[in-house]
């Protein structure tokens, strides 16, 4: 075999390993994720719960005052429905399992990317294209919210 049927070998072997990893690490990252939402569907705060406003101005006797403090609309709940630490801890553990995800997965689509038979296919660079800029959504998503820059 020749050299240059070697190189395209490699180049096939390497695409599919980078694709390969790409969807291992896809699964992984669903995984994460709907174990996420079975963790904070259990938590006490998974439906809405809304309070009257605290600071909501009223008339009386012609002087303004202010309204009680907010009063959870929740019957039979108490400080109970805090969170405990251990929970808390799995959100944040699942979190940051999730990023590390995100993360290799943008790696995994940046070398994809790269690929000289990626680069050639146009629908299927488009396709990881797209896969890339979803990643990064989420990835600055999830950062905003925990004010990581």
């Amino acid at each position: 075999m020749g050299l240059i049927s070697e190189v395209g070998i490699h180049t096939v072997d390497y695409q599919n390993m980078a694709y390969e990893e790409y969807v291992r690490l896809n699964n992984q990252h669903e995984r994460i994720r709907e174990s996420l939402d079975l963790i904070r569907a259990s938590s006490p705060f998974s439906d809405s719960t809304t309070t009257s406003p605290s600071l909501s101005p009223t008339r009386g006797a012609g002087r303004q005052r202010f309204a009680s403090p907010p009063v959870s609309r929740r019957d039979n709940r108490t400080l109970e429905t805090i969170l405990d630490e251990t929970t808390l801890c799995e959100i944040a553990t699942q979190e940051q399992q999730l990023l590390d995800v995100n993360e290799a997965i943008k790696r995994a689509l940046t070398e994809l990317l790269n690929c000289d038979l990626v680069r050639a296919d146009k629908p299927f660079r488009t396709w990881v294209q797209g896969r890339l800029m979803q990643t990064e959504k989420e990835l600055r998503s999830r950062r905003r919210r925990r004010g990581v820059y």
